[in-house]
């Protein structure tokens, strides 16, 4: 009777999964797109197919649609994995920047009207500049977990910065990206080209290609490019994969010396030995500066960061709190 009982049980659970996952079979089949790649990647991906098949024929996609648009979040099922870059590549070698004009000049009347995004390392940093105030407009902080210009399905930031401009109108934008691309893995590589592991000359050149490119859109509508740098780690599990990106977004930076700015937050993180330090002695009063996980920042290092963004923005712009 127990036993019957159970079964019972058992199989009432298994018809209830069945169904919700075939209710939810898109929401399963992102999910699955978004694991890193492995065994269990394509395990998922395998299951999921299917699903998101037999749900759509019968239209039982269409009541988790309707649920998310009227909740304002159409379009999160979505699998967009391609590199939206509309700028190509210069054919030929440029001709060298004409000479600096006058900067302009920015009062709190007349801010400099600043965007900051990226992953979870912008949003500190744009607090900061938010902070600040007077001259300095921040007209957005968008700070999205886990995600970067690896792997679009994600979260694509190369459609965001298709849109984010003509809505907020920035003069200078300020990305963080790469402490979540420090892997081997990468989504939306062109048809016919393979990226080898993180660090090979193929994996760089592909990151290259998307830093690059999203330097160039931007800077085609009138905007000045910020790449905030990866901070120094603690302990070993990034002290590899940093500088890789690092060194990606130096160089892209040096081929547009005009347009973008580098901000080398190792540097400026580090104690005088050039090593990882929580603390750092601001204003004469040792300050802790970098979270627990050490990686993060506290707000005391974001207004570092800041003050340190500003001074070499100066030699661009005349900003007078």
């Amino acid at each position: 009777m127990g036993l019957t009982a159970a079964w019972r049980g058992i199989v009432a659970l298994s018809v209830g999964l069945a169904i919700a996952g075939v209710l939810d079979a898109e929401g399963l089949r992102k999910q699955a797109e978004i694991q890193p790649q492995g065994v269990q990647r394509r395990v998922a991906i395998g299951v999921t197919r299917p699903l998101v098949d037999v749900s759509r024929t019968l239209h039982l996609t269409t009541p988790r649609h309707e649920l998310q648009v009227a909740i304002g979040r159409e379009g999160e099922d979505r699998i967009d994995t391609e590199v939206h870059l509309t700028v190509p590549p210069p054919t030929r070698r440029l001709p060298p920047p004409p000479p600096r004009q006058a900067r302009p000049v920015f009062t709190p009347e007349r801010p400099l009207r600043v965007w900051t995004a990226g992953d979870s390392l912008a949003a500190v940093p744009g607090q900061a500049l938010q902070r600040l105030g007077g001259a300095i407009d921040v007209v957005g902080v968008e700070s999205r977990l886990s995600t970067g210009l690896a792997r679009p399905v994600l979260y694509n930031w190369f459609s965001r910065i298709q849109t984010a401009p003509g809505e907020l109108r920035p003069r200078v934008v300020v990305f963080s990206f790469g402490a979540d691309d420090a892997h081997d893995y990468m989504a939306g590589v062109p048809a016919g080209k393979s990226v080898g592991p993180l660090g090979s000359a193929s994996w760089s050149a592909e990151y290259r290609r998307r830093v690059d490119g999203v330097t160039r859109e931007l800077n085609a509508k009138g905007i000045h490019v910020v790449w905030l740098g990866l901070p120094i780690p603690a302990g070993r599990g990034f002290a590899h994969s940093f500088p890789v990106v690092n060194r990606v977004l130096r160089a892209v930076v040096r081929a547009h010396p005009m347009t973008s700015t580098y901000v080398d937050t190792w540097s400026l993180l580090a104690n005088s030995r050039g090593r990882y330090t929580a603390y750092l002695r601001l204003h004469g009063k040792l300050t802790l500066v970098r979270l627990p996980d050490g990686v993060h920042y506290t707000a005391a290092a974001g207004d570092l960061i800041a003050r340190q963004l500003l001074r070499q923005l100066a030699v661009l712009y005349d900003v007078r709190s």
